[in-house]
């Protein structure tokens, strides 16, 4: 099963995807924040002119406007909200730290590439060193394996022949001994006349 290490391309592919999937989220909730910070905005402009005491009446009356106008005014908001963060954007401190952000990402995105890519390379040597080390071992076991059972094998047939010479040996000594214990034994059951138990 071949290994196949992340390269600096594959890391710039999850980054952009995560960045494609954080930036779809943001536009998602983007147009109802900037219609929140507008909506703020706008209250606290609306409770400065509220007199400091109105009656029941007076109050639904201005709820009621108000509602209407919040649902006419949503779109309103959201632009204001926009203009608001820019303007927030555009100070000079907001841009500095945005600028840094930036830049730091970008020298993290380049290291990270480097790391990487010097990591895939890496590992790629290994890989074919261990490979190139993994054939050589079995290579060199397989020559060894062969001549230890070509050893083996001559050193069997050699005790073989020595084995199947002893037994030979020994087996003419038992002939003989038992021929001789035999005759021994014959000779000491032999009959006083002299006669032998195969003349009668």
């Amino acid at each position: 099963m071949a290994i196949a290490l992340p390269t600096a391309a594959d890391v710039r592919k999850a980054r952009s995807q995560a960045n494609e999937f954080v930036s779809a989220r943001y536009d998602v909730v983007r147009t109802p924040v900037l219609a929140w910070i507008g909506a703020g905005d706008l209250a606290l402009h609306r409770l400065r002119e509220i007199p400091d005491r109105l009656t029941p009446a007076e109050l639904r009356r201005r709820a009621d406007e108000v509602s209407a106008q919040a649902r006419e005014t949503y779109d309103d908001w959201a632009r204001h909200g926009e203009v608001t963060v820019d303007r927030i954007r555009s100070q000079p401190t907001v841009e500095r730290v945005l600028r840094s952000a930036r830049d730091a990402n970008s020298r993290l995105d380049r290291q990270v590439e480097t790391v990487v890519d010097q990591v895939h390379d890496t590992g790629e040597e290994l890989l074919g060193r261990v490979s190139t080390k993994t054939r050589s071992v079995g290579e060199k076991t397989a020559r060894r394996t062969q001549k230890l059972a070509r050893d083996a094998a001559e050193n069997v047939e050699e005790s073989s022949e020595e084995l199947a010479g002893e037994i030979r040996a020994v087996g003419d000594d038992a002939a003989r001994e038992t021929r001789s214990v035999s005759r021994r034994a014959a000779n000491q059951t032999q009959p006083a006349n002299g006669s032998r138990a195969g003349d009668r």
